[in-house]
């Protein structure tokens, strides 16, 4: 036989459910919200992820910038070192400044040349005169040699000179250009710096929300858990509930069944007392209490 569940643990548990019910729809009402919260601060942070990506970007081109101009100027100033060391080395290779002895021996030379057309002398004299002269004509054409060799050294390194002088400020303008662009780049680094830490603090957001939302899934799930464990005991209810009714139906109609079939017996024993009556009464005897 079923085991009679009373009303008032019926009532008791469809309370308790309905109350887990509750407080479960609560709680994946509260994992709902926070799940909503974690992905607004994921989308904030999407959003901050790439102004900062688009910031490095244009701080590395300046960076780049910078570092091409850079290589620019060294290479300017290599050059312009590289024209300084071949004017010294044009200096020092000349002879010293023959200009003023090239003058000298040229006055001296005429001089000569006019005692020997216009003075009286001895042959002698005269002998050593034009010896002098002819010594001092191979010393003036050598001199004449080294001034030229010395006048295009110096041009030379006149010529050096402006284009060292081109070089450097070439160079000054490559580095100016590196300094400016280093600029952009520091002041758009301090703009990173900015966002990087914005990022940083929505990412530990993000995971503070996201943790609650999984705790409350976690609470959820428990209480949905108990939630099925009472449902289940109030069908168990139920259903024994309707067990109970359908056993005291079923004695209900077996009883009937029972006092049907009883009245039936009745019947028919009456009946068929009435017709041995009948047929003794047709016949003219009767025997009663025999």
């Amino acid at each position: 036989m079923v085991r009679k569940k009373t009303t008032s643990e019926l009532e008791q548990a469809e309370i308790k459910l309905e109350s887990l019910l509750q407080k479960r729809d609560m709680l994946n009402d509260e994992a709902q919200q926070m799940r909503q919260e974690r992905d607004l601060v994921h989308e904030k942070k999407r959003e901050v992820g790439e102004r900062l990506r688009a910031l490095q970007d244009r701080r590395a081109s300046f960076a780049a910038e910078a570092r091409a101009h850079r290589e620019k100027r060294d290479a300017l100033q290599g050059k312009a070192k590289a024209l300084i060391e071949l004017k010294r080395k044009l200096r020092t290779s000349g002879h010293t400044d023959v200009g003023a002895e090239l003058r000298a021996l040229t006055r001296r030379v005429s001089q000569m040349e006019m005692r020997q057309q216009t003075a009286s002398l001895t042959v002698s004299k005269e002998n050593e005169l034009i010896d002098e002269l002819k010594e001092s004509m191979k010393r003036l054409k050598m001199l004449q040699g080294l001034k030229s060799d010395q006048d295009k050294i110096a041009k030379e390194v006149r010529d050096l000179d402006g284009g060292i002088t081109d070089l450097f400020e070439a160079a000054e303008k490559e580095h100016a250009v590196a300094v400016a662009l280093s600029g952009k780049a520091r002041a758009v680094h301090e703009e990173t710096v900015g966002l990087s830490r914005e990022v940083a603090a929505l990412v530990s957001d993000g995971n503070e929300k996201h943790e609650a939302y999984l705790a409350a899934r976690e609470k959820a799930d428990e209480v949905h858990a108990k939630v099925v464990e009472m449902r289940e005991k109030v069908l168990s209810i139920k259903g024994a509930k309707r067990a109970e009714i359908r056993e005291s139906r079923d004695l209900l109609r077996q009883q009937n069944r029972s006092v049907r079939a009883a009245l039936l017996d009745e019947k028919k024993l009456e009946a068929s007392a009435d017709a041995a009556l009948k047929a003794l009464m047709e016949k003219g005897k009767v025997e009663i209490g025999r």
